[in-house]
């Protein structure tokens, strides 16, 4: 992260913050996303991940940040104003689906109404079902997590208790039912579910297939038009215009599925497997590279990578710590050479 700058300083208005950024509250309050932090908060540091940036509202705050204030810039626009008027409409809500085209302000709005209810005392859980960038675990899972408020999307000191369902893809395109199996597996009371940038006329159709699945109560639709004639079943609808308007272009998003894959390697191990002590699924990508997911006892399923494989043998890369019996192997092959100074230090 870089050096602190020293001293501290003064804040009062609306800001963005660009990761990365480690900030520390010294004196005052600030809103982040929904959630005060105050002189009396158990917390009072936040971190914003690289390619994240954060709207905040500060409130005569002294502030410390490191790599440098630069990051914090001054703004005029009120984006909070828009989200309470929607969290409002949706406070008494039990569960939320976010659909919308990618970059459009969906985990943002996601994180900002999760933050909003827990400041309410209501414990909603975050779902992330964007499978090419799950900043809650790793790309390929559907993830469900508890939240430690306030919540950043990709600041993994934001989310405890996480649950995950391997569908072994980047795209719930390519293996939709185990996409809407994965969903249904994780399902919760008290849920804001945050999916993927896909919007054609299929895609719209397999998200909101989830209504009836999840007894979902309200959608929220972000720059899509004319979504009504897609529903069958009455549900609170909310249209929003596009919150974000800067898009990430498709090698952006690349580079930080690249990043969050490269931090679930740097938590990985290497395990040594007996092959005929496995139960494999999809034996027919037991190669080095292939994306895996190891079924732990409790059924959760953790993120590992194929390393090696021999006539009896096979190493895996794996966040799992305990008996292994059972992998389930994806449709996506790494180029582990892009990764070879992450697995050096292994």
């Amino acid at each position: 992260m870089g050096q602190k700058e020293m001293g501290c300083n003064n804040y009062n208005g609306y800001y963005l913050l660009e990761g990365p950024l480690k900030l520390d509250l010294i004196d005052g309050s600030i809103n982040v996303l929904g959630f005060e932090l105050n002189n009396k908060s158990q917390r009072r540091n936040i971190i914003v991940p690289i390619g994240r940036s954060l709207p905040v509202i500060a409130n005569k705050s002294c502030i410390e940040v490191s790599p440098s204030h630069k990051n914090i810039i001054e703004v005029k626009d009120n984006i909070y104003s828009i989200f309470y008027e929607i969290y409002k409409k949706v406070s008494n809500s039990k569960k939320i689906l976010i659909i919308g085209p990618n970059d459009s302000g969906k985990s943002t709005l996601a994180a900002f109404l999760i933050n909003a209810f827990w400041s309410d005392g209501i414990k909603m859980k975050i779902m992330s079902a964007d499978l090419g960038q799950n900043e809650i675990y790793c790309p390929s899972f559907v993830s469900i997590s508890d939240i430690i408020p306030p919540y950043i999307p990709g600041w993994r000191d934001s989310v405890k208790n996480v649950k995950s369902c391997f569908v072994g893809d980047f795209s719930s395109y390519k293996n939709r039912e185990k996409y809407i199996e994965c969903i249904e597996r994780l399902d919760n009371e008290n849920l804001i579910i945050d999916t993927d940038g896909l919007i054609d006329e299929d895609a719209i159709k397999l998200k909101l297939s989830l209504i009836q699945e999840l007894n979902i109560d309200t959608i929220i639709s972000i720059g899509i038009n004319n979504i009504e004639k897609y529903l069958n079943k009455k549900v609170n609808l909310i249209n929003l215009d596009k919150i974000v308007k800067k898009e990430k272009t498709k090698n952006q998003r690349k580079e930080n599925r690249d990043r969050l894959i490269s931090n679930c390697i740097l938590n990985s191990n290497k395990i040594i497997l007996k092959l005929n002590d496995l139960k494999i699924i999809n034996e027919q990508n037991l190669f080095p590279g292939y994306i895996a997911g190891i079924e732990a006892n409790d059924s959760n399923q953790y993120f590992g990578i194929i390393y090696k494989v021999s006539d009896d043998k096979i190493i895996i890369l794996t966040q799992y710590i305990g008996e292994i019996n059972k992998i389930e192997i994806g449709s996506i092959k790494l180029n582990l050479k892009n990764y070879e100074n992450l697995l050096k230090l292994k």
